[in-house]
């Protein structure tokens, strides 16, 4: 993060700025991100400068919160919410007046201090409050995935997470997020294992092991997405990483392995998630047939 961008972020009044005329801030340089915030303009798409941006001029304490705060984690989100909106999720606390700006979503929420945290000098809702906050804000295969990134990246033990039903048992969300957290699984590795998990989950096939390090005489062959130990049955999620053509190579070589040694593989993609009831039954006959 580069923090002379930081310094940048200024606020403006029908004068100007300090050592800038009016005419010069609402020139090319700057752009607004709301009444009387510039940021620079070549720093419009970074994300931490647009979180200061967002907190300059809200009451002493304010803190980035739910998809604000994911986006700054990097945790997964469903398409639509992945790229910075019109507006700032920030939060208050109770009895504070909410920010009520065009680029601001205010909140008044109860925000105890291990429950706020920093990124590069933001105030920003801890990982496992996070979660808690987007819990009823994106879909539940999407919290599931939230979930494991946060265990799979060590951003916060599992007793963190679990602590949140005892202190938030009458929050928003806080039903998805019993339902979550016996689902999730820190072995997976990037939201498409996770929600492939929770598709053959929800069509009634038993959890798999994720990421499983496959050996043939010893030898290491392979580490698989999901697998079914007493079948030999492997299920691969073929996301965008896997389109480059030396590394197709790879993953042609490593196929013929795996299946030379008895296993059977499945590769599903993205097209695959959108037609659950059939992925699932060629899951299931491949479970059934090994079996």
């Amino acid at each position: 993060m580069d923090h002379d961008r930081v310094t940048e972020i200024i606020t403006v009044d029908a004068s100007g700025a300090p050592g800038l005329s009016a005419k010069e801030v609402r020139g090319t340089r700057f752009r607004a991100t709301s009444r009387g915030v510039r940021v620079p303009a070549d720093a419009a798409g970074n994300g931490v400068v647009l979180a200061h941006a967002a907190l300059a001029g809200c009451v002493e304490g304010a803190v980035l919160c739910d998809v604000t705060a994911a986006r700054l984690w990097g945790l997964p989100l469903p398409p639509w919410m992945k790229q910075p909106s019109a507006q700032a999720s920030v939060a208050v606390a109770r009895g504070a007046a909410e920010p009520r700006r065009v680029d601001v979503q205010g909140r008044r929420l109860s925000l105890p201090a291990f429950h706020v945290t920093t990124i590069d000098d933001v105030r920003v809702t801890t990982p496992a409050r996070t979660w808690m906050d987007c819990a009823s804000l994106v879909p539940f295969v999407d919290l599931v995935a939230m979930g494991d990134a946060i265990l799979h990246r060590e951003l916060c033990p599992v007793g963190e997470l679990a602590h949140l039903l005892q202190w938030g048992y009458r929050r928003r969300g806080i039903v998805n997020i019993r339902r979550a957290l016996p689902l999730l699984d820190p072995r997976a590795e990037s939201p498409g294992e996770s929600r492939t998990r929770m598709m053959l989950l929800a069509g009634r096939i038993r959890a798999p092991r994720c990421n499983f390090d496959v050996f043939v005489n010893g030898r290491w062959i392979a580490r698989v997405d999901m697998a079914w130990l007493a079948e030999k049955v492997i299920v691969e999620y073929d996301g965008a990483g896997h389109l480059d053509e030396k590394q197709r190579r790879r993953d042609a070589e490593r196929l013929n392995e795996l299946q030379a040694a008895g296993w059977r593989v499945i590769v599903l993609t993205a097209d695959d998630l959108r037609r659950p009831e059939a992925t699932c039954a060629l899951v299931r006959r491949a479970l059934a047939t090994s079996r």
